[in-house]
């Protein structure tokens, strides 16, 4: 055996399409595009993230705890197709996430983007399953803009207006100056509940997943989405829009564990946008950061 296969059994990559484990099956869902990041005024290059995140992560260490885990990757999305048609691109998307929903069971759900937008069809596929959406969304931004043509700032409003359920959009993490009037304006049949950057303390935490928890169910669907610039740019420079006064990745795990111990019927779902290796540090820097979140919620 060569060193690098030596050092390939050792890692997280030897668990990358393995026969699935039921208890411990890792679904990692690609969207390599960034076309609506692009549509929105961002920096272009979050459609190489699923990519550059999922190098990162298959060369750590396998540990006693994961060595159980089997884990698969499948891309959902098309760059061509966004260019073409974007809000068909959306449908197809949702469409081939909704597919592999149906055919797989998976323990935990991890969405890597690509673009805020992204999220949409993720949010479309699941709400087929189900009556009431919870998103819990850690951001500088709102993602909630009342432009006309979709892109990755208006997921949010795009699938309240459409969502024939209950939709209620918990947000942590915005920043005043990131949102403007009209984007923080009400969505229709919906309930938005923010938690400024400026007021995230433990107390103010507990308070508002006991909000979210009233709200948990049976059937509904929690789903907890990051959109990378809506940590610090010490530790994630590498996204579309810089956070000059971001959530460290220790807070975002803790944010995390709250999500964790709400009382859900269904594995974790977990949405990673925005990570922009174009942008990123020669050592990786965001990806080993949001690499290592991931590894910690395993």
């Amino acid at each position: 055996m060569t060193q690098s296969q030596k050092r390939f059994e050792e890692s997280l990559g030897l668990l990358f399409n393995k026969a699935p484990n039921p208890q411990n099956s890792c679904l990692f869902l690609k969207s390599s595009s960034d076309e609506g990041v692009i549509r929105n005024g961002g920096r272009n290059g979050a459609r190489f993230a699923p990519q550059s995140f999922l190098s990162t992560f298959k060369k750590f260490t396998l540990t006693e705890k994961i060595k159980s885990y089997s884990f698969k990757e499948m891309e959902v999305s098309n760059q061509e197709e966004e260019r073409v048609d974007f809000h068909r691109s959306q449908e197809l998307e949702s469409k081939r996430i909704q597919s592999i929903l149906d055919s797989y069971d998976f323990s935990r759900i991890y969405h890597i983007g690509g673009g805020h937008d992204h999220i949409y069809p993720l949010l479309k596929a699941l709400g087929h399953a189900t009556k009431k959406l919870i998103i819990i969304n850690i951001d500088a931004h709102a993602d909630t803009r009342t432009d006309t043509e979709f892109h990755s700032g208006t997921p949010f409003r795009q699938m309240a207006n459409e969502f024939s359920g209950e939709f209620h959009l918990f947000q942590i993490g915005l920043h005043p100056f990131s949102n403007s009037f009209s984007t923080l304006s009400p969505l229709e049949k919906s309930q938005v509940k923010i938690l400024w950057r400026s007021d995230l303390t433990d107390s103010s935490l507990k308070s508002f997943f006991e909000e979210i928890q009233s709200l948990v169910e049976p059937n509904c669907k929690v789903v907890f989405s990051i959109d990378a610039d809506a940590l610090s740019a010490a530790e994630i420079p590498g996204v579309s829009a810089v956070n000059p006064a971001g959530l460290t990745r220790e807070e975002l795990l803790k944010i995390w564990k709250l999500y964790k111990n709400l009382p859900l019927t269904h594995g974790p779902i977990t949405g990673i946008y925005e990570l922009n290796p174009v942008y990123d540090h020669l050592s990786c820097l965001s990806m080993k950061t949001m690499g290592s979140f991931v590894f910690d919620t395993l």
